[in-house]
């Protein structure tokens, strides 16, 4: 992870020499900047489209046949970046912040249920002009990439599910659900310290990335505290099939992508989910957390491209 930054950063080497020194007092236009020059070293441009629900922010580059990048809950466009870069030759990329999430501005409650979270990622598709696509999706997303699956097949050409994904029983309880049976939810952050506290959650060794970027999104996390709880419950409370209910009718062919040090949902849920689903191809990956395309962009980006080659 490290040596990618050290290259990315260095093609844009002009760009960080003139804000590092301005970081300290325009925190926010320097992560800005950074982003924008992580952006054009992976060949990725930022576009908005208009919806029937406001703005919607994405990242787009490559030429080919479009794969959709899907987050999970409180993530961001921008932790596919890394993984990307290694396949946006022979692709066309379309790196969505889900509506709602990232730059987009948040919407009410009910928006957040996985029936209407699917319905708004169409029509950002619609509006895009993405006809037929593949999906990579992690946690949350990988829920809402399993209803357009099975509701739009014809258009969905394949699935990978990159880190574990919600909606999965798991023969061991993972540490995650413990300490939500125990009344704690260790993704919903009020506060730096409990942003801190979630890195070990969600990664066996925290990622490097740049200190700017670190502070600006911890900064918009935390200004958000009280929408991303009302999120959190929207989310909990859709009444939805589950993924794994779902893995039956969705016969395009899915990759499995599960981390073995995955602390949020336990690696043993992999083989239920591979083995609930009828063109399943899993892969377990070591020395990773619940969000490998950050853990090991490289190993994701070529179990991804083996995957849809």
């Amino acid at each position: 992870m490290k040596r990618f930054w050290t290259k990315a950063l260095g093609t844009v080497l002009a760009l960080v020499l003139g804000i590092v020194g301005a970081s300290e007092i325009w925190p926010e236009r320097a992560a800005k900047l950074l982003l924008a020059g992580l952006n054009l070293s992976a060949g990725l441009q930022s576009e908005t489209v208009e919806t029937s629900f406001g703005e919607v922010h994405y990242l787009e580059g490559g030429k080919g046949q479009t794969i959709v990048f899907l987050h999970g809950i409180y993530a961001l466009k921008e932790h596919w970046i890394d993984t990307s870069r290694y396949i946006s030759g022979d692709y066309r990329l379309i790196l969505l912040d889900l509506p709602g999430f990232g730059q987009n501005q948040r919407l009410d409650p009910e928006q957040y249920d996985y029936q209407r979270q699917a319905h708004n990622v169409l029509e950002t598709l619609d509006a895009i002009g993405v006809e037929q696509f593949h999906i990579a999706a992690n946690s949350m997303g990988a829920q809402i990439a399993g209803q357009l699956a099975v509701s739009i097949p014809e258009r969905v050409q394949s699935v990978a599910f990159i880190g574990s994904p919600v909606g999965v029983s798991s023969p061991t309880p993972s540490d995650m659900e413990l300490a939500i049976e125990a009344g704690h939810k260790p993704l919903v952050v009020t506060s730096y310290d409990e942003y801190e506290a979630r890195m070990s959650w969600l990664f066996p060794k925290e990622p490097f990335i740049p200190r700017p970027i670190a502070r600006f999104w911890a900064s918009n996390e935390v200004s958000n505290a009280e929408s991303n709880a009302e999120i959190w419950n929207a989310v909990a409370s859709s009444n939805v099939p589950k993924l794994e209910e779902l893995a039956t009718g969705i016969v395009q062919p899915t990759l499995v992508l599960w981390c073995d040090e995955d602390r949020i949902f336990h690696p043993s849920g992999a083989a239920v989910l591979a083995e609930a689903l009828p063109n399943a191809t899993l892969v377990n990956v070591s020395g990773c957390g619940h969000l490998p395309m950050l853990d090991k962009p490289a190993e994701t980006a070529r179990i991804l491209s083996g995957f849809l080659n």
